[in-house]
């Protein structure tokens, strides 16, 4: 059983797992993959006004370059699987905990999209071979899981404001500078990445409280709505 328990390790595992594919269809993959960049999409136009905000632009392209993205992510993923061992004996204990809770919220978003993929292809939702924003909101509210989700809304709020207190430790980001030479040769670039542009992002947040309530507010609303089939159109 996976959950928030479960060690950074064995979560990382179950996302290379899920991410794979193994035993999955053509079409459930081909199918996935369009509601990831559904998704994407729509948290684009839902956040179109932080994304145009110079204060929050970098946290918000984060979660949606890094996290909720549509590009293949194999590499850092395996990165992630051998760098996380060494990690755990490095890091102090809260930056562990960041860590884990980055990739706690990754495996929600993957299992979820493959559950969702899964509900989507079994009851033909998408028939004439495209998906419509109604249909997967009739899914999605038919599909349910609204604990897990819930769940993955606040660890928005609480993967951002634990990558702010990394911020406090004074050497972390002058030692991901001074590091990403030994990533190259040590072939882990892309996770070196990964952790760079979180915590710069994360940097540069100016107002974060008002930045995390406009993103919790504006996703419960829309997991509320479609919970109660009163919402037809994404905002």
């Amino acid at each position: 059983m996976i959950d928030i328990q479960s060690s950074p390790l064995e979560l990382q595992k179950a996302i290379t797992a899920l991410r794979q594919g193994q035993g999955r269809t053509a079409e459930f993959l081909r199918l996935k993959n369009e509601i990831k960049v559904f998704q994407n999409s729509r948290l684009e136009s839902t956040y179109k006004d932080l994304l145009e905000d110079k204060g929050m632009r970098a946290a918000c392209r984060f979660f949606l370059d890094q996290l909720y993205c549509t590009h293949d992510v194999s590499t850092r993923d395996h990165q992630v699987e051998r760098v996380l061992p060494k990690l755990e004996k490095l890091l102090p204990g809260g930056a562990v905990d960041t860590v884990k809770k980055v990739i706690y919220m990754d495996y929600l978003a993957e299992l979820l999209d493959d559950e969702i993929t899964l509900f989507i292809n079994e009851k033909d939702f998408n028939s004439d071979n495209s998906l419509k924003e109604i249909a997967y909101m009739e899914a999605f509210r038919k599909q349910g899981q609204f604990d897990l989700r819930e769940q993955q809304i606040l660890l928005v709020r609480e993967v951002g404001e634990s990558l702010r207190k990394l911020m406090r430790l004074p050497f972390l980001r002058p030692l991901m500078k001074m590091t990403r030479g030994a990533a190259q040769k040590a072939n882990l670039e892309d996770f070196h990445d990964f952790l760079s542009q979180g915590l710069d992002a994360f940097a540069s947040l100016e107002r974060p409280t008002l930045f995390f309530q406009l993103i919790q507010e504006r996703e419960m609303s829309i997991l509320e709505g479609i919970r109660q089939g009163t919402l037809s159109k994404f905002p």
